[in-house]
């Protein structure tokens, strides 16, 4: 029986044990780290209060990391499944139906919300990761998002990419333990929840082995039924020899910084010119006496009541935010006019070289994105095979299978980004069209360009289509072009 072990974080927090205090100190660096950024991200920028003075936050982080995401995520991402062997018809069908496994199961865990909130992760904290698992009661694959601050992994000495052990310590209250598969009654769970309500949890991952030990009782123990280690672990633009990556903040944060208390000084002297202090000299009681237009002081012939005034040439703090921006859209890659203000009309050419910099930033991203996302498909595709998973991702034969018709080492898997620049789609289709003509590229290559998701089965219907209409010689073209075998001619 395969523990589910997917219950989601509770928002409270446990009483730290012994296990969670070791994890937490050995990694109080990263730790820490993760809370000044996300701290920053949702719009805790001062370090101390101004007192007395105004405290204007422009959460250019937000602004820069959601821009940064949405380029690099576009309309969402598409997988395509090649098989080692394009002339064997038996491993074509097997890619195919391996690919449309990979579509389906995306599609039943919501894939596209669960990539959105492991890239926000890792753009904010540097750090995201997947988790991928059997749902024994449901008989399907998750696909889940796992809080980086309580994902504690060993990598190995000599290979940063390859996970060794993974330990995860987060909190359930009694009901989720109960249900989430932890072997627990639910008077057992209440128990060891206790008083709080709440009881941590620890798994320990490694390829032959899993461990689950809640509230300090060890409630599993044995072999790992994945046989691998069920996380991917997605770096933002790691360092060289580094396994962890690197927030998007970590270089604008003294920018924004410096941003906020400039914009806030100048706010502090537009406010200074709107209502400016009232000095008075000779007059001890004026608590009392009225402003505003038309009122009558009357006051000692000896006294004087006048306006501070600013005297001596203003400082250039416009200039000064000027060159702030200037240096946060440098150093972010992040070019003013990827927030549609380019200040002046220009051709897609021109557009395209001013946003050349967060391009390039978002291709180094998907380099390492495309490395997670192949690990985390092949994953689906293990657990499919590994568990007798039928083309949907549900169970086809009720228990455990070692013959499965999905074998990973068969298919080569390719990650299909959307295009992270406006195209006409008109002007697109007609590109695909021509190299199809010209027998540059199969019909299966140019839909998957196109973002066609199941390009096999789009073509069966195409197919379809054409033989319902009579056309059976464009079906055997298609046919022979496309590796699909033409349907037979109408009678």
């Amino acid at each position: 029986m395969v523990m589910r072990l997917d219950a989601r974080t509770d928002t409270r927090t446990a009483r730290p044990s012994g296990e969670m205090t070791r994890l937490r100190l050995h990694d109080a660096a990263r730790l820490r780290r993760y809370r000044q950024y996300q701290d920053f991200y949702e719009g805790r920028h001062f370090e101390r209060p101004r007192n007395g003075r105004s405290a204007l936050v422009l959460n250019y982080a937000r602004a820069i990391v959601d821009k940064g995401i949405a380029y690099l995520l576009g309309r969402g991402i598409g997988f395509g499944v090649v098989p080692t062997r394009e002339g064997d018809v038996q491993e074509q069908q097997r890619a195919a139906e391996a690919e449309q496994l990979l579509y389906d199961v995306g599609w039943q865990n919501g894939a596209e919300a669960v990539d959105l909130q492991v890239a926000q992760n890792a753009a904010v904290l540097g750090d995201g990761v997947y988790k991928v698992l059997l749902d024994p009661a449901l008989g399907r694959i998750r696909i889940l998002s796992v809080d980086p601050r309580t994902f504690f992994p060993t990598w190995a000495g000599d290979d940063a990419s390859t996970l060794r052990r993974v330990e995860v310590v987060y909190s359930l209250g009694a009901e989720d333990l109960a249900l989430g598969g932890y072997g627990l009654t639910t008077g057992e769970a209440e128990a060891l929840c206790g008083s709080s309500g709440l009881a941590e949890v620890v798994e320990r991952w490694t390829p032959s082995e899993l461990e689950v030990v809640v509230a300090r009782t060890t409630t599993r123990r044995g072999p790992n039924p994945y046989v691998c280690i069920p996380f991917v672990h997605v770096p933002n633009l790691p360092l060289a020899n580094e396994p962890w990556g690197v927030s998007d903040l970590v270089d604008m944060i003294p920018i924004n910084r410096e941003i906020n208390e400039r914009v806030s000084d100048q706010a502090d002297v537009i406010r200074f010119h709107a209502d400016p202090p009232i000095v008075f000299r000779g007059v001890t009681d004026h608590a009392d006496l009225a402003v505003g237009p038309g009122t009558v002081w009357d006051i000692p012939s000896d006294a004087d009541v006048k306006l501070l005034e600013w005297h001596g040439q203003s400082v250039a703090v416009g200039e000064h935010i000027e060159r702030l921006y200037r240096t946060l859209y440098e150093v972010t890659e992040t070019p003013r006019t990827a927030f549609g203000d380019s200040g002046r009309m220009l051709s897609g050419v021109a557009l395209e070289m001013e946003l050349r910099p967060i391009v390039q930033r978002t291709l180094r991203k998907r380099v390492w994105w495309t490395r997670a996302l192949r690990r985390r498909s092949a994953l689906v595709l293990e657990l499919a095979h590994r568990y007798g998973l039928g083309r949907s991702g549900g169970r086809t034969d009720g228990g455990r299978s070692s013959d499965a018709p999905l074998l990973v080492e068969a298919h080569r898997i390719r990650v299909l980004w959307p295009p992270m620049l406006p195209k006409d789609d008109v002007s697109e289709v007609q590109n695909q069209v021509r190299l199809v003509t010209a027998g540059l590229r199969s019909h299966r290559t140019a839909m998957d360009a196109l973002g066609t998701e199941s390009p096999e089965e789009e073509l069966a219907r195409v197919l379809a289509d054409r033989e319902t209409l009579g056309e059976e010689s464009g079906v055997r073209r298609l046919g022979e072009e496309s590796g699909v075998d033409s349907p037979p001619p109408a009678a």
